[in-house]
């Protein structure tokens, strides 16, 4: 069980069915899982997300460590925009808006308040300052930040997985806006994240 305390939430999530337990997340996450071809596959789509009235976001990369109390502790990478909110056991938690994990069938879109669009926003880090942030199982092991942005973002995100379980991804985020200001870029792995965020953005942990 991860024990970052990110607001002292915490979050479950499904991973794979022979495991028969529950793996810890940083969010709660109703959406559906995403479906991937059995051997190598890519997802690559871009949603639009709805973002708490107080308008900021949070950002969330952790690569896979070893288990803690004979719990998982598989790599994570979310966008959490406080658009939604449920209950589990009696508690209030977040719904992330994106979140995947490195188990199988753990991608999960909250398409209650993200919505699929045509257009792309680049899968680049141009536009955002350095250095970049780097997370390794030696190095961190996580990465939690706090950025402003409009009342809605564009989240970009691009998926390879293998046998369902995601092996790298890239995702980008920006402002839905005219301006379309660019707030984070995250290349992540479970041995390995890299990110940029905003100039904005804060660390929460």
């Amino acid at each position: 069980m991860r024990m970052w305390g990110r607001r002292g939430i915490w979050i479950v999530g499904l991973v794979a069915a022979a495991l028969g337990a529950a793996a810890v997340g940083t969010h709660a996450s109703s959406a559906a899982p995403g479906r991937a071809a059995a051997g190598a596959s890519t997802l690559d789509k871009t949603y639009s997300c709805r973002v708490r009235k107080q308008h900021f976001v949070e950002l969330y990369a952790s690569v896979t460590l070893p288990p803690a109390d004979n719990r998982p502790q598989p790599g994570i990478l979310d966008v959490t925009t406080g658009a939604r909110v449920t209950q589990q056991n009696g508690a209030t938690v977040e719904v992330a808006q994106v979140s995947l994990q490195a188990t199988k069938n753990s991608l999960r879109i909250d398409t209650k308040s993200c919505r699929r669009v045509k257009h792309r926003i680049p899968l680049k880090r141009k536009g955002l300052p350095g250095p970049a942030i780097t997370v390794t199982p030696s190095h961190f092991g996580h990465d939690s930040e706090r950025c402003g942005t409009a009342a809605r973002v564009l989240v970009r995100l691009r998926v390879q997985s293998t046998d369902h379980t995601p092996s790298h991804a890239l995702l980008a985020i920006r402002n839905d806006n005219a301006k379309r200001r660019p707030i984070g870029f995250y290349d992540w792995s479970p041995r390995k994240v890299t990110a940029y965020t905003a100039d904005n953005c804060v660390s929460i942990g």
